[in-house]
């Protein structure tokens, strides 16, 4: 049972990464096209899809990094910083991993500040998401532990 609330915590968190991760990256194509930048529409909808993965793999990572190294305490006793910091490691992993195989199998001449600038704004919108799902979690209702894990002998012999 507890296994199922784990990775049930970990898809809702993806998801709600996802969401976030989308709005907040077409932001910089509409203040270019605020100024004047045309953008073809047909480049839009792989962008939103991309950004929506690239946002559920980061919350998944994110949320599997709290469930480990956060697995003994509660929600009231995380620290914001602490959060925030697992937020932005978590965000920045993935594509710098992306990023080093790309190097590492395909000659690819990308310069440091654009690699800098990805890994940045991916960790401060990962340290934005982490504040605000340890925020989301604080206000939700504590649930009752599971009866199994607490009393695993009373209940073997039931069916």
């Amino acid at each position: 049972m507890h296994i199922r609330r784990l990775l049930r915590g970990i898809v809702k968190t993806a998801l709600t990464w996802a969401v976030v991760w989308v709005p907040v990256s077409l932001i910089p194509l509409g203040l270019a096209t605020l100024f004047g930048a045309s953008l073809p529409l047909r480049a839009l909808v792989p962008l939103v899809i991309s950004q929506a993965v690239m946002g559920a793999i980061n919350g998944g990572v994110f949320a599997s990094v709290v469930a480990i190294a956060g697995r003994r305490k509660t929600f009231e006793t995380l620290s914001l910083p602490w959060i925030a910091a697992c937020g932005a490691g978590s965000a920045a992993l993935f594509p710098f991993v992306v990023r080093a195989i790309l190097f590492a199998t395909i000659d690819i001449a990308l310069p440091a500040r654009v690699l800098l600038w990805a890994l940045a704004t991916n960790a401060v919108l990962g340290a934005g998401c982490a504040a605000m799902t340890l925020s989301i979690a604080r206000r939700a209702p504590v649930l009752p532990p599971d009866k199994s894990e607490a009393w695993p002998a009373v209940e073997a012999g039931s069916a």
